[in-house]
């Protein structure tokens, strides 16, 4: 069940936030982050798109319950999505002067972004030991590898484009972590079998052998 859980909300949000860069033609997304389209004719999309991301990040922290802290920070970041969700942020051209609305948004995203950042890495050097994981071990590096490149370049063009030569493509920037994270998360989600099943399954055979 969390498999369709999380499989699905992810299908939905990538799907809400791909339609709301089509439909809304009002900024450029280049250069606007994804949450300033809240503000935009069809800015519900946002909405809906913030809340499956959150719905589907949950359900992949549920199935990979048992896995430690790094299981937590999946929880914690489904949390900040969800945050970022209900608070949105002001219209574009507002950085000096942002309302609570939109302090309380950049605060649970950039929250969010580095928590699930370390996520990631974390779970990902974990699955990889594990035989279970070993169809998927590949692709996860890979995704991990990138996500945090793309993260760190994401915070780079944040810097410039708030204090220094405000010409970063941000929006970009801010889509190719999403859509790397989102892949990440997909790929974690067809596990075959959730992670507390795993580690249950290991430990019944390591008592059955010590008998």
């Amino acid at each position: 069940m969390t498999k369709t859980f999380s499989l699905a909300g992810l299908a939905v949000a990538v799907l809400a936030l791909a339609l709301s860069d089509v439909v809304n033609r009002g900024y450029d997304p280049l250069t606007e982050t994804v949450s300033r389209y809240v503000n935009q004719p069809h800015g519900w999309l946002v909405t809906v798109g913030l809340l499956a991301v959150a719905v589907g990040s949950a359900a992949v922290a549920v199935r990979a319950g048992g896995s430690g802290w790094g299981g937590w920070l999946l929880h914690f970041w489904a949390g900040c999505v969800l945050v970022a969700a209900v608070f949105p942020a002001d219209p574009p051209g507002n950085w000096s002067r942002p309302s609570l609305s939109d302090g309380v948004h950049g605060v649970a995203a950039w929250a969010g972004f580095l928590a699930l950042a370390i996520a990631i890495v974390r779970l990902t050097s974990v699955w990889r030991r594990e035989p279970a994981w070993a169809s998927k071990a590949c692709g996860l590096t890979v995704l991990a590898w990138a996500s945090s490149a793309a993260f760190v370049l994401f915070a780079v063009a944040f810097v410039d484009k708030a204090v220094l030569t405000h010409t970063a493509p941000l929006g970009l920037a801010e889509r190719v972590v999403i859509a790397l994270d989102l892949a990440w998360l997909a790929l974690a989600a067809t596990s075959a079998r959730s992670w507390a099943a795993i580690s249950d399954a290991t430990g019944r055979a390591a008592t059955g052998n010590v008998k």
